[in-house]
């Protein structure tokens, strides 16, 4: 995410530094020549006089106010407004808001990933041609994530009210379903909520939740048996991000 943020800073800085001038006469060697040589003249092609338009009234104001959108008009095209307002006021708020902004925009696309690889396997016989070939485009830079289902082990830390673990109860049944041994651990003492799932569940202790620093939920702690490591996720993850990141190790 921050990378994203610093490749959209870059693009912005790009454009506000393409009128920019070039002070170096590239046809002088500042280095290898010596004084006598740079000092001459160098020679000078035959200009044409180019006639000027009529004078017309050009209002510069609304290009020279940073406050104005025009200020980052590239044409026709206008960058995002968000990013204008962290352009002029480059604030932590306004930086939280931003990764916030993108932390959503990047949900929702892994939301919109899996919806599209559900599809595609429930209707596989029944889609139009042009259906598949959109499918096909949106899904096409999805990275693989074939793992080992023999490598890595989950425990997802959660609270039994917590809407984002329930939320992730689903990504827990689609890793299960994949193979993988997954565990849960309960924060609180809802003994209902316990018996209700049908995955193992363990109840955590206060110890255990300083020792790992848990304070906020829900938690995904990945134990790769390869490398003998454990990664932690945290908060809520898709199958699709889970798997996304595991493809990587």
């Amino acid at each position: 995410m921050k990378k994203y943020l610093l490749f959209m800073l870059a693009i912005f800085i790009s454009h506000s530094s393409s009128f920019a001038f070039d002070y170096f006469e590239s046809n002088i060697d500042y280095w290898n020549k010596s004084d006598k040589e740079v000092n001459k003249k160098s020679p000078t092609k035959e200009s044409k006089t180019v006639p000027m338009l009529p004078q017309q009234s050009f209002d510069w104001n609304k290009y020279l106010d940073p406050k104005n959108d025009e200020f980052f008009k590239e044409g026709d095209h206008t960058p995002p407004a968000p990013l204008m307002e962290l352009a002029r006021n480059p604030t932590d708020e306004n930086i939280k808001k931003w990764f916030k902004l993108i932390e959503m925009k990047n949900d929702l696309t892994s939301r919109l990933q899996e919806r599209l690889q559900e599809y595609v396997v429930k209707n596989k016989g029944s889609l139009k041609a042009e259906e598949t070939n959109i499918i096909s485009k949106a899904s096409h830079d999805l990275p693989q994530t074939h793992v080992d289902h023999k490598r890595f082990k989950f425990r997802m830390y959660f609270e039994s009210s917590c809407p984002h673990c329930k939320r992730m109860m689903k990504t827990m049944e689609d890793l299960r379903g994949e193979g993988f041994y997954v565990e849960l651990v309960q924060i609180d003492t809802n003994i209902e909520v316990r018996k209700s799932l049908s995955f193992p569940v363990t109840h955590a202790t206060k110890k255990e939740l300083e020792e790992k620093k848990i304070n906020a939920w829900p938690v995904l702690f990945i134990a790769d048996l390869k490398k003998n490591l454990v990664y932690r996720l945290n908060g809520y993850q898709s199958t699709f991000n889970v798997l996304s990141a595991l493809s990587t190790k």
